[in-house]
């Protein structure tokens, strides 16, 4: 499976979904995904807009059983997200860039961990052109969110190619 970055509209939890989509981001955010979290993906009943919709449950932590879903709506289609998932990763693993501490003044250390774990990344950050949170899980409820010394669309070409030269075409 490979990721997919989609524009999210709507993305709503028992938890902490008022923050995840802010009245700073102008009703969507860019986020990139793990299609190996989805479940119910369906068309969005939106005729409203001239832009193809998705709407699906989304498990952060997909490890774990009592973990409860959040409903998103994304300005994407369907079909992208199903080949997304069909696509396969250039590796099992994935070596990034962290900053140490989360800050973008300190020195990265080369961290590896398996592709599968990234729940979600997004570039919600002061340095959006350059870094970007990832959201990944090492096992049940160990929950790591890391500011990375990339952006979200070279997260996604490492991931499905190995390299940063590729130019990633996304449903944004």
């Amino acid at each position: 499976m490979a990721y997919f970055i989609a524009t999210v509209t709507n993305w709503s939890d028992q938890r902490d979904s008022a923050y995840r989509i802010a009245p700073a981001d102008s009703g969507s955010r860019q986020i990139l995904l793990n299609p190996n979290r989805i479940s119910d993906l369906k068309e969005a009943d939106d005729s409203t807009i001239q832009v193809p919709k998705s709407i699906f449950k989304f498990f952060d932590n997909h490890l774990d059983r009592r973990e409860k879903w959040s409903t998103i709506k994304a300005n994407i289609a369907v079909s992208s997200i199903i080949t997304a998932a069909d696509t396969p990763f250039a590796s099992q693993m994935i070596t990034l860039n962290i900053h140490r501490d989360n800050n973008p003044n300190k020195a990265t250390v080369a961290t590896t961990m398996p592709v599968a774990c990234i729940a979600y990344a997004d570039d919600y950050n002061p340095l959006p052109d350059t870094h970007c949170w990832i959201v990944y899980y090492n096992a049940a409820f160990k929950r790591r969110e890391v500011l990375a010394d990339l952006t979200i669309e070279q997260l996604e070409d490492i991931a499905e190619t190995g390299t940063t030269s590729t130019t990633t075409t996304t449903d944004r």
